[in-house]
């Protein structure tokens, strides 16, 4: 065993009296190994101790190269730096003392990295940090996070997997702040254009610009232009073709009832409300029992907090949900979700089903939910203004309705949704004999 232990990463090729090493790559470094996940040379020996040598030696390597990836040598950087600064300051200008007299491996501890050590001795004679071992994307990240814990689940998801995609674009683990460039950040967004929209790409622009005024926000970069601010990004606007969300069919909008209906209350109270009020399924997932108002046959909910300012509203329930949502009641606590899913899941389980049994087409989503309300709306001849502030519309800011409306401002909301809910089932709901 000890014998089989020891020959780690070790291996022969059939029929062949040669040692290889192979190894799994450290995704950190995969970059510098042409994205391979597998590694493998040729140790040309056949003597077992020779090879053992020989990859002890490239472990070695290896190892060096993910301290260097992870920080980009920063911390290796950081320590010689104090040592060798913390001596001269100590030298006062004496050149007997041990600055001056000492080589630089004497003064850090150690003979190893021999080029940072130069680095460190070359910063701390000038005064002048090397760009590539200030502040890090990855550092002002982890700050960010450390300091937004509050932040919705969302944003904190969107903000990690944004910086990984600029990562992975750069093809590096992580990146100085002050190294990057604006031709880099165009770069990227050429790249994105490919594959998604153009308010996508503001988002992603507007996420990587709160990274790096965070970084100096809090004094560990010096104030520059940021590199992901003012990109103009018409151009794209102009040749991009704006996929709006459609409608269902009446077809397919009976499979997903008919599927609702046979799964859980979760799922269904999750279809219905995105049916029946044209809610979007983040604002439909963070609903709890503290945000609904109930008096007599008066239901609505309230949405806290969306996707825009005029998102923050008071949704009339129309009656043919009621009965949904009081069984909802009855099985979730306070402070829960009354679906009983967050957005990520609900969006996924939905769109599985979607894709899988009733339709692959984009333009066909959650959303579309919202597609038919708006338009139950219009066709129930409902003030446009009035149907802007229920569906959350920027329009709908123009409305005396409050965010906490109640009695007779209520009543007129739940009124005109159960003209709008009277459509729904007339036009989508009911098959033709």
């Amino acid at each position: 065993m000890a014998e089989a232990s020891n020959n780690k990463y070790l291996k022969k090729r059939k029929n062949r009296d040669v040692w290889m090493f192979q190894i799994r790559i450290p995704k950190e470094i995969r970059h510098l190994y042409d994205g391979k996940e597998i590694y493998v040379q040729s140790l040309q020996t056949s003597c077992v101790k020779t090879a053992r040598l020989r990859r002890d030696s490239l472990l070695g390597q290896i190892a060096v190269q993910k301290e260097q990836a992870i920080d980009g040598g920063r911390s290796t950087f950081l320590g010689f730096y104090n040592n060798l600064d913390q001596a001269k300051r100590e030298a006062k200008g004496n050149r007997m003392e041990a600055y001056y007299q000492l080589e630089h491996s004497t003064l850090v501890g150690t003979e190893e990295h021999p080029e940072i050590r130069h680095e460190a001795f070359r910063a701390v004679e000038s005064g002048v940090m090397p760009v590539k071992y200030t502040y890090s994307m990855r550092e002002a990240l982890n700050d960010w996070l450390g300091k937004n814990k509050l932040r919705n689940k969302d944003t904190i998801v969107k903000m990690k997997s944004t910086a990984e995609r600029f990562l992975r674009y750069l093809n590096v683990h992580d990146t100085p702040l002050m190294g990057i460039e604006r031709k880099q950040v165009i770069g990227f967004t050429d790249q994105l254009i490919q594959e998604v929209s153009v308010s996508t790409i503001k988002g992603h622009l507007s996420r990587l610009k709160s990274i790096y005024d965070h970084a100096w926000r809090i004094a560990e970069i010096d104030k520059r232009d940021n590199p992901f601010d003012s990109h103009i990004l018409t151009h794209y606007e102009e040749g991009a073709i704006v996929e709006k969300k459609q409608l269902f069919s009446r077809e397919e909008i009976n499979k997903i009832i008919n599927w609702a209906d046979s799964e859980s209350e979760s799922i269904k109270a999750l279809v219905y409300l995105g049916l029946y009020t044209g809610c979007r399924i983040s604002e439909i997932c963070a609903v709890t029992p503290e945000d609904l108002y109930i008096e007599g046959e008066l239901m609505a909910l309230y949405i806290r907090k969306g996707k825009t300012t005029a998102a923050t509203r008071t949704v009339p329930l129309p009656k043919a949900v009621h009965e949904i949502v009081r069984k909802r009641l009855e099985s979730v606590d306070a402070g829960q979700s009354l679906i009983g899913m967050d957005g990520k899941k609900a969006s996924r389980v939905f769109s599985n089903f979607k894709s899988a049994k009733v339709t692959k087409d984009k333009s066909r989503t959650f959303h579309s939910f919202r597609v038919h309300m708006s338009t139950a709306y219009q066709r129930a001849n409902v003030n446009e203004s009035t149907a802007a502030f229920a569906l959350g519309h920027k329009g709908g800011k123009t409305m005396t309705y409050g965010y906490y409306s109640k009695g007779e401002e209520l009543r007129k909301l739940c009124k005109n949704a159960e003209r709008a809910a009277a459509v729904i089932e007339k036009d989508w709901l009911i098959r033709e004999l």
